[in-house]
């Protein structure tokens, strides 16, 4: 660690902007990876180059599945894609574009759904987890699936090694505008749906 910090001292952060109108988030969740078994939600936003926001922190409470602590995490940071909203449309900027990418489709599900997607193991979330819902109908925003393996905020809630560590970094600093996450090449990946028992197998996909 030190000797990372030693070598990155004079890396400088670039924050750039594409086009005012379109905003990006990604919201991811590593589930029950602290000692007393809380998860830990990442988020990102990004108008293009570079991230405008981000933030890494500990779940308050503990949850009974991978996609229940991604539906408490999606809650936990769209707060903050709402505050931007707000702040840039009071400076005369129209947000026509407003995207929400997760990797959990069915957290997803229950997001846009509501009660409608929760099974007998999901009728216990707490409803004030689904103010996300409530936003998204009124057309706030629109939540998109994207692939694991181009899923950014990972870089805040997972040990990343490798070709991913340095590819997110480099789109985290504004080294690589948000495009770059693209071109990764495709492979196989996992993401856990419903509970820990329960893998999908997703292809990764071209495109955001």
């Amino acid at each position: 660690m030190l000797q990372f910090l030693n070598q990155t001292l004079e890396d400088r952060r670039i924050i750039g902007v594409d086009n005012l109108s379109q905003l990006y988030t990604w919201i991811d969740v590593a589930y029950a990876v602290h000692p007393d078994m809380k998860s830990h939600t990442g988020g990102a936003m990004s108008f293009g180059l570079g991230l405008v926001h981000c933030r890494s922190g500990k779940q308050k409470l503990n949850t009974k599945s991978s996609t229940e602590s991604e539906v408490v995490g999606t809650s936990n940071y769209v707060p903050y894609n709402v505050y931007l909203k707000n702040f840039i449309e009071a400076q005369g900027q129209v947000l026509k574009n407003n995207v929400i990418y997760l990797d959990n489709q069915s957290a997803m599900k229950m997001e846009k759904n509501g009660r409608n997607s929760c099974t007998g193991n999901s009728r216990h979330i707490h409803i004030r987890y689904f103010f996300v819902k409530d936003r998204q109908d009124k057309k706030e925003f629109t939540i998109e699936y994207c692939p694991t393996g181009h899923m950014l905020a990972d870089y805040f809630t997972k040990p990343l090694q490798g070709r991913l560590f340095h590819i997110f970094r480099e789109v985290i600093m504004g080294w690589r505008y948000i495009s770059t996450l693209d071109g990764l090449a495709p492979h196989p990946s996992k993401e856990c749906v419903g509970n820990m028992d329960e893998c999908d197998t997703v292809k990764m996909q071209g495109g955001k």
